[in-house]
């Protein structure tokens, strides 16, 4: 039955938060489609508006989803519900998570498609723009643990706020400190160095990390506020 529950507590998500999902793919797929247009003008639109749409959903899904559920003090009917504090925030967070996954998997792979079979980037631009659509994983994930966890709205929205506005800053980092990355752009083929490998295999302990301590806090807590 609790597990029943946890169920209905994600479709219950999905439901409210699906047009988010649809607007972030419509905005990403349409972000990809001006890439089709070549030239410089069309790449730096298609390419800010593909990010912008990861970015959006990736801020709008922790607040929508959790935190405002707070505000709307929805968490007081809850503690009547068959549900521990675990199990409701492993519901939250699985609900979060797998929604902000199938837009950032949708348009991940759409790109990769625009790359190996539209010819819109060198094939050697694969690793670095799996690396820097990464980011925004991290970013989001960070903000869900954040939103699900902290006791303060206001935490969790100026977190949000600095993530959000944080992107560039990484984006700059990655390719100005890393330059075994973006010497192999023009590679006809994807180039796995070491410093690619490294640094997505970092991107993803610290999403592991972020999500395991987000999982261990939540545990331990013996209320739902």
């Amino acid at each position: 039955m609790i597990g029943g529950m946890s169920l209905h507590l994600i479709l219950k998500d999905l439901r409210q938060s699906s047009h988010v999902i649809v607007l972030a793919i419509i905005g990403g797929m349409a972000g990809l489609a001006l890439l089709l247009i070549r030239g410089q003008t069309a790449f730096v639109l298609g390419t800010a508006c593909f990010f912008i749409s990861m970015i959006l959903c990736g801020g709008v899904l922790p607040i929508t989803n959790i935190v405002n559920e707070r505000k709307r003090k929805t968490l007081a009917f809850m503690m009547s519900l068959p549900i521990t504090a675990a199990q409701y925030g492993g519901a939250k967070l699985l609900s979060t998570l797998g929604m902000f996954l199938v837009p950032w998997l949708t348009l991940v792979a759409a790109g990769l498609y625009m790359i190996l079979f539209r010819h819109v980037m060198p094939e050697g631009t694969i690793p670095t723009a799996l690396i820097l659509a990464t980011v925004p994983l991290m970013g989001f994930c960070l903000v869900t643990g954040i939103a699900l966890v902290g006791e303060s709205d206001g935490l969790a929205t100026a977190v949000n706020v600095v993530v959000n506005s944080s992107y560039w800053l990484a984006w700059y980092l990655i390719a100005s400190q890393a330059p075994a990355l973006t010497s192999t752009w023009n590679s006809p083929v994807p180039i796995w160095n070491g410093t690619a490998v490294a640094v997505l295999g970092m991107e993803y302990a610290v999403i592991a990390i972020i999500l395991a301590l987000t999982m261990l806090v939540q545990s331990r807590k013996r209320d739902f506020l």
